[in-house]
């Protein structure tokens, strides 16, 4: 999985996780990256862009239009 692309970005790990679980429970594989920035240095995700959604680029279109992104 190297070619992950970014669907949407997240403030918290919650709300990622939540959209990474829609994901997976609609067929589609997607991965959260960067929600260890967010448990340890909150305060950074705004500078750093936000904790990451990512799935496979032939999947893009589908998970935008599931999380509504």
């Amino acid at each position: 999985m190297n070619d992950l692309v970014v669907v949407t970005t997240f403030a918290d790990v919650p709300q990622a996780e939540l959209a990474c679980e829609r994901l997976i429970l609609e067929g589609i594989q997607a991965f959260v990256f960067d929600q260890q920035t967010g448990g340890v240095m909150p305060y950074a995700v705004g500078v750093l862009g936000g904790i990451r959604l990512e799935v496979a680029p032939g999947d893009v279109e589908r998970a935008r239009e599931i999380l509504g992104a």
